[in-house]
């Protein structure tokens, strides 16, 4: 699988991310990720902007096809 790192939680809660994890996963400062728990993990990933998602869905429902026509953002929201 990928690279573990041990990294330390301040006064704040805040957790540092290494430069080394950041670079390979692409997240910039400001960017937004999620968190949840699965069992005893906090799992972290990088959220899907707009723009992202908008692209990755297009030609999945083709003009003329028996699926309707929906807009992306409200099939995201279904799977979030």
């Amino acid at each position: 699988m990928g690279m573990t790192q041990e990294t330390e939680i301040d006064e704040k809660g805040r957790i540092v991310i290494s430069k080394d994890v950041r670079s390979s996963l692409g997240l910039k400062s400001g960017m937004r990720v999620k968190m949840h728990i699965e069992s005893d993990k906090l799992i972290i990933e990088k959220s899907v902007s707009p723009e992202e998602f908008r692209a990755e869905m297009r030609g999945f429902i083709k003009k003329g096809s028996k699926v309707p026509m929906s807009d992306p953002m409200d099939l995201k929201r279904i799977w979030e």
